[in-house]
């Protein structure tokens, strides 16, 4: 690949619980497992000194991460409930780039169709119509509207703004210290699912295989390695954002395939740390594109 230039709340399927998921936690059928971010009236900087614009950006709202990557057994009660014939899922251009398309891309592939791997080969597109299919499921106002602008005052699902995730995985609340890597800020090979030597990660690994040691102070898994992750924001330089600082900084042009998307937190097949750090931001994509290292996680509004 071309190198580009705190509490839990647990509503996981009974089918599907992950080992290091807390106990006797409170279950819905969606089968998602919330980590609960509290970042209402708190500042941070975006960017480390390596990577990023080094601009403070302040969060209004509190808001719950899915605490892994959605996964194949997730992402197939979608495909299994209409999820790819039912219009009001979609936006208005990502209906017209569905066309037959039935499933991810590498949906049938053995290396990468594990019910707890993270689902890949999802474009932009398919990981809106997913979280609308969500909220819908459980009753929520939908996020997203048909041109795939997010609002993030609505109670339904929806992909992070890049604010949000980067302040999950190198802060997630105040008085936190802000941290290189998702764990601290000392690399480690060994806590993130890469291809930097001594790893050589042949294809994506369970989600939550590097947890706990891999994980943030508040529970996160994989938000370094494993796949790529969707946002909701258009990529936008760093220029551009150090010249405009808001609160709940979001930054939507459109979602035509002339549009690009913001991907963090680095893949399986990356093999340089940096690639890694909570503050990369060198690497976007058009809506509709789908590799094997494109996957996402939600978040909705607490």
């Amino acid at each position: 690949m071309k190198r580009p230039a705190s509490g839990l709340v647990l509503i996981l399927a009974a089918s599907w619980c992950f080992a290091q998921a807390a106990p006797a936690m409170p279950q819905d059928a969606a089968g998602i497992a919330l980590v609960a971010i509290h970042a209402a009236g708190d500042t941070f900087t975006m960017g480390d000194g390596t990577f990023g614009p080094g601009t403070p950006e302040s969060l209004t709202s509190d808001f719950s991460m899915s605490r892994f990557p959605v996964t194949n057994a997730q992402f197939g009660q979608f495909l299994a409930d209409g999820g790819y014939s039912t219009r009001s899922y979609w936006t208005t251009n990502g209906w017209a780039w569905k066309g037959g398309k039935t499933q991810p891309a590498n949906w049938t592939e053995k290396k990468f169709n594990g019910a707890d791997q993270p689902v890949v080969g999802v474009s932009w597109y398919e990981a809106v119509a997913f979280c609308n299919w969500l909220s819908a499921k459980e009753g929520l106002a939908p996020a997203y509207d048909a041109s795939g602008r997010a609002d993030a005052a609505a109670s339904g699902y929806r992909l992070p703004t890049e604010v949000e995730w980067e302040y999950a995985a190198a802060k997630g609340g105040p008085g936190e210290p802000q941290r290189a890597y998702p764990w601290g800020d000392s690399w480690d090979p060994a806590l993130a699912v890469c291809s930097v030597k001594p790893s050589r990660a042949r294809g994506t690994a369970d989600v939550g295989s590097k947890s706990p040691g891999g994980d943030t102070p508040q529970g996160l898994a994989d938000m370094a390695g494993n796949v790529w992750e969707w946002c909701s924001d258009n990529y936008e330089g760093n220029e551009a954002i150090a010249s405009s600082p808001s609160s709940d900084r979001y930054y939507f042009r459109g979602d035509s395939m002339g549009q690009t998307f913001v991907l963090r937190g680095g893949a399986w097949v990356i093999d340089w740390p940096n690639g890694m750090r909570t503050s990369f931001r060198k690497f976007s994509s058009p809506p509709g594109l789908r590799y094997n290292v494109y996957g996402f996680r939600v978040v909705r509004r607490s």
